[in-house]
């Protein structure tokens, strides 16, 4: 699968070009703490290593055919083992990766001598993402520092567009492993479906879904969202102390990553297992912009026209649901009542990031995966509800990866109950 993600990037590189990727950081937290590691998932996509210290260069036109492809790993000695563990040698890193040539980190720059004055241009990595709002310098950033001190007259490149269209359509392979994450996130949903009560907090509803993850070689995808009663209508209130009531409904966002590929739900159920009438009304109401939205997505499509769908539909639904009338949308404007109601938009990309690459503006690709995930909000009512599945995009339409997760109130009722 690496050594394919390579070979289609190398194919869109023009002919003297070299492309450079490097690992992320190793966070500080206090004193001589740090944050758990997690990697550049390009260097991962391209070679299959989540260590620290990874790097990559690709210069399919050298004229020596080891120095195509060379992967740089951490040296570790035996003090650094003992402290941390192992890490990957030479072998195995080659046999993961598929690269020949490997060489240490701390050798990067001696090898690129013989790497970057044969080249053109230098394709670099930077973090474009829309959402994105880093305020922290990068590795990344250092190579690219670096490498214009260095090599200052060469032409420099950017590799984000390339690799974002690239990640975007999926390869059965990843489809294969998001479906496994799909089908471990089930797991988790069903067991708080036959655990959660009335009198416990969100920190322990999320350990019941981490646990389940777990068990079956996975993680969370990112910080569970267990919000109870009037803090469904909060959007990212992470799992915390807050007990929930008889009488409170939950909405959780929570899902599995399989070995770096994540998943996302978003399922809203009554704490006592049983929907009041009122917040059935919400729920079947999101259910069916949920239904609806679905049945518009194909290849081709803008994931913007998605949005604007969902809006559509969700306008109707809070008419129906009392929350405004059609003459109140006329005054105010629709973004208004958006606003105050539904106040995200209905779909992401989904993949090796939460929110993956992608371009909102151009058509989606036959392998894409998105999110569906309509949401109608009250403060006044206390009452949130966000319902959320993976679909993958197929050439005439969708494919279901959650079809099998429960979302039927019903259906949520009669588990819950049993």
């Amino acid at each position: 699968m690496f050594s394919d993600h390579r070979q289609r990037l190398i194919r869109q590189l023009p002919a003297g070009a070299a492309a450079l990727l490097t690992a992320n950081d190793v966070m500080p937290t206090n004193a001589d703490g740090t944050m758990p590691y997690y990697p550049n998932v390009n260097v991962y996509y391209l070679t299959g290593l989540p260590e620290e210290d990874a790097m990559l260069a690709l210069f399919p036109g050298h004229p020596d055919p080891a120095m195509r492809e060379i992967l740089f790993i951490k040296r570790v000695d035996q003090l650094f083992v003992k402290w941390l563990g192992r890490r990957a040698d030479k072998t195995t890193a080659s046999a993961i990766s598929g690269i020949r040539t490997v060489f240490y980190t701390d050798e990067f720059w001696a090898v690129m001598k013989k790497v970057l004055p044969l080249c053109s241009s230098i394709y670099l990595h930077t973090n474009e993402h829309a959402r994105s709002e880093n305020e922290t310098q990068t590795r990344e950033d250092r190579l690219r520092f670096t490498c214009k001190q260095l090599y200052p007259l060469h032409r420099y490149e950017r590799l984000y567009p390339i690799l974002a269209r690239q990640r975007n359509a999926k390869t059965p392979d990843e489809i294969a492993l998001i479906r496994k994450a799909s089908e471990i996130t089930e797991k988790g949903f069903r067991r708080v479906l036959q655990t959660i009560r009335p009198g416990q907090t969100g920190m322990q509803v999320a350990a019941e879904m981490i646990h389940e993850y777990m068990q079956h070689g996975a993680t969370w995808a990112y910080e569970p969202i267990v919000a109870f009663g009037a803090d469904s209508t909060i959007l990212h209130l992470r799992a915390n102390e807050s007990i929930g009531k008889d009488g409170d409904i939950v909405l959780i966002d929570a899902a599995a990553q399989y070995r770096y590929y994540n998943t996302d739900l978003t399922r809203t159920f009554p704490v006592n297992g049983r929907f009041t009438p009122r917040q059935k009304a919400y729920y079947n109401a999101v259910l069916r912009v949920h239904k609806q939205v679905a049945q518009a997505v194909k290849a081709g499509i803008l994931i913007k026209d998605l949005w604007k769908i969902s809006n559509n539909l969700l306008l109707e639904e809070l008419v129906g649901l009392g929350l405004c009338t059609t003459a109140d949308i006329q005054t105010h404007g629709a973004q208004y009542y958006l606003n105050k109601h539904c106040y995200h938009n209905v779909s992401h990309f989904l993949g090796l990031d939460i929110h993956d690459t992608g371009y909102y503006d151009e058509p989606m690709p036959a392998g894409a995966v998105i999110t569906n995930e309509p949401g109608i909000y009250s403060e006044e009512e206390g009452i949130g509800v966000r319902i959320e599945n993976d679909l993958l995009v197929t050439e005439n339409g969708f494919e279901d990866l959650m079809k099998t997760i429960p979302k039927e109130a019903e259906e949520i009722e009669e588990l819950m109950n049993n």
